[in-house]
């Protein structure tokens, strides 16, 4: 990306003392921003969020300072010249937490710049462009000989119409990189049916359905994947999170255990509970360690029923969507990395409390209505589910405006779709 028209100074920066550097966090969604902000203010951190949402909940958080930008998607070069300029007008260079994977990606690329102005540890380019598409996944689960799906990057229509011919179905198509389906394109493409929800993937239970639908999104983002489906129910699938140092050295371990996601089978999770398998980690370690990784990251498994071994998914390259259930937990991965960064010392944290609930109640009680529908689970059994010490995603009694806010915007969605019926 071209930055060569804007020119900064670098001597208006104050480099000052570690412990009154602000945070930026970025975007500021209702999961992550709010779980890093909230870990952040509690220590006494001046914490800002960044978002081009003017409505985004965690502006109305007594944990951050909320501050409108561009939008990345449609703007690249003026967001990343406002994080600059936001930069200058602090006067210091404050820790920054990318929050999506196009956020990730674009400063990867643009690290020169960033780094000039913000403190960040960062995987190396080539580690984040490896683990952020799945070519370069899977080849990194190939020489740590460590087991994944059966996946296939086709390169026609043709090709799939062969290959579709000897798959084991359901398989699935996903995207070569996670932010390609953020294209409106693909949106509208959901709206029509042709996806699920918010599901990541499209499933495929046939050689006519698969020919179909990759043809129907090739036209739109050539860059598809076609994987196997790992057998087994939701709650095989399982997620570890690290902060690794400068000399990927793992300063935070935590795991836990996706109970329900949402789409049923392919979607987020909306219910997890904390997690302990050493075999777990000890794996989820290796993937990153392999490719010299540094800053927040974290690996999900699924493990297969027909071997009950641990099968790679994905690489997150960033802090994930409840890794704030970590701090709960003992391992509080926002500010391992705030002080790590800053080069404060750190005694490494691995060790964390099992069996507590993260639940985002909204969207697991939509999960619960498709898991009942599919006779996969009971209302005494989703109401028994609930019983627990527990963290709920947006809401904290601390910090309260949030989720107020985002219980009024349901119940403006909620009516609004009564009214239009």
């Amino acid at each position: 990306m071209n930055t060569d028209k804007t020119t900064f100074t670098e001597d208006k920066l104050n480099f000052a003392h570690p412990v009154t550097r602000p945070a930026v966090v970025t975007p500021l969604d209702e999961h992550m921003g709010l779980d890093i902000a909230r870990s952040l203010h509690k220590r006494g951190i001046t914490v800002y969020g960044i978002d081009s949402d003017p409505h985004a909940v965690g502006r109305y958080s007594n944990a951050c300072k909320f501050v409108l930008a561009p939008d990345i998607k449609t703007n690249a070069q003026s967001y990343l010249k406002f994080l600059v300029d936001f930069s200058l007008k602090l006067g210091c260079k404050p820790v920054l937490f990318p929050l999506s994977d196009e956020h990730v990606l674009l400063i990867s690329r643009n690290r020169d710049l960033i780094l000039k102005y913000y403190e960040l540890v960062i995987p190396a380019p080539e580690t984040i462009e490896a683990l952020a598409t799945k070519v370069g996944l899977i080849d990194v689960a190939h020489e740590l000989h460590i087991p994944a799906p059966l996946t296939i990057f086709p390169h026609s229509l043709h090709e799939v119409e062969t290959v579709s011919q000897t798959l084991k179905y359901p398989v699935i198509i996903k995207p070569g990189e996670s932010p390609q389906w953020h294209d409106p394109r693909i949106v509208r493409q959901l709206r029509r049916g042709i996806l699920s929800g918010r599901a990541k993937v499209v499933e495929c239970h046939n050689p006519s359905e698969l020919q179909d639908y990759y043809k129907k999104l090739a036209a739109l983002n050539p860059e598809l994947v076609i994987q196997e489906v790992i057998p087994g129910e939701d709650n095989r699938l399982f997620y570890t999170s690290f902060y690794l140092d400068r000399q990927s050295r793992p300063l935070g371990a935590f795991a836990g255990r996706k109970e329900r996601v949402m789409p049923v089978g392919f979607g987020s999770a909306s219910f997890v509970h904390s997690y302990y398998d050493p075999d777990l980690l000890e794996m989820g370690l290796r993937v990153l360690r392999s490719t010299q990784y540094q800053g927040l990251g974290g690996v999900e498994f699924k493990k297969d029923p027909r071997d009950e071994t641990y099968k790679l998914i994905e690489v997150n390259t960033r802090f994930g969507m409840w890794d704030g259930l970590g701090a709960k937990c003992g391992v509080d991965l926002a500010y391992i990395s705030y002080c790590d960064t800053l080069g404060i010392p750190v005694e490494p944290v691995t060790n964390f409390r099992t069996g507590v609930i993260w639940i985002d109640w909204q969207r697991d009680l939509r999960a619960a209505i498709q898991y009942c529908r599919q006779g996969k689970l009971t209302w005494r059994d989703w109401l028994s589910s609930l019983r627990g010490e527990k963290m709920w995603a947006i809401y904290n009694l601390s910090d309260p405006l949030p989720g107020i806010f985002f219980t009024f915007r349901l119940m403006g969605i909620f009516f609004n779709r009564i009214l239009h019926h």
